[in-house]
This record gives C-alpha cells, structure tokens and sequence, in this order.
C-alpha cells in the first residue's frame, strides 16, 4: 500500500511540474542550505577541541533551520541538476561566503 501511494506521489509530482516549482527553493535559499551542509560536513574532519559535536547536527535540525522539508530539497535540487547554469551560480554564491569566512578568520588572527 505504501508502495502505491509513493509511486502515486512521484506520478503526481512529475505531472505538474509548474505547480511543483513554486515548491522550488530560490537560489539564494538553495545556496544557503547547501552552505551550512558544507560546512557541517568539512567540520566533521577535524578534531573537535571545543564542547560542540558536530556529528549530532541531524538532518531533521538542518530543515527546521531552514524552514524547508526533505521534499522540497528534493524538488529543489533536481530542478538545479537539470540546470547546471542555475547550479554554478549557486556555488558562486557558496564560494563567496565561504571566502568572507577565510577573511574574516585571516583578519582576526592578524
């Protein structure tokens, strides 16, 4: 049963692609999801001398953050995926955040 309403979903979903892009995050929104998924991930790589653990950021918390669910990422990102000139400017975007964080790191160590 389950099976069948998922399938039913998907069919649903892929038949009304206008409707399913008002469900699409912005880029500005997308670029600001994946940061933080970026930043969680090269975090865990290093030797945590502080009390927080980042392997305790669940998903679940990521979402709320953001205010989106599983659902709308995945809508979101397959409609990026299908447009790589949309997906380069979001990690344009990415690059320079990350970049304003190097310099400020640089300049407080200064």
């Amino acid at each position: 049963m389950k099976k069948v309403l998922m399938y039913l979903l998907i069919i649903n979903l892929f038949s009304c692609e206008s409707e399913m892009e008002k469900d699409i995050m912005t880029q500005e929104q997308m670029s600001d999801f994946l940061f933080d998924v970026n930043l969680i991930n090269a975090s865990r790589g290093f030797q945590n001398k502080s009390n927080y653990n980042y392997f305790a950021i669940r998903d679940s918390n990521l979402f709320k953050k953001h205010k989106i669910d599983c659902l709308t990422f995945v809508l979101s990102n397959d409609y990026y995926t299908k447009n790589p000139k949309l997906y380069l400017k979001i990690y344009d975007r990415i690059s320079e955040q990350i970049k304003k964080i190097k310099d400020s790191v640089n300049n407080s160590n200064n």
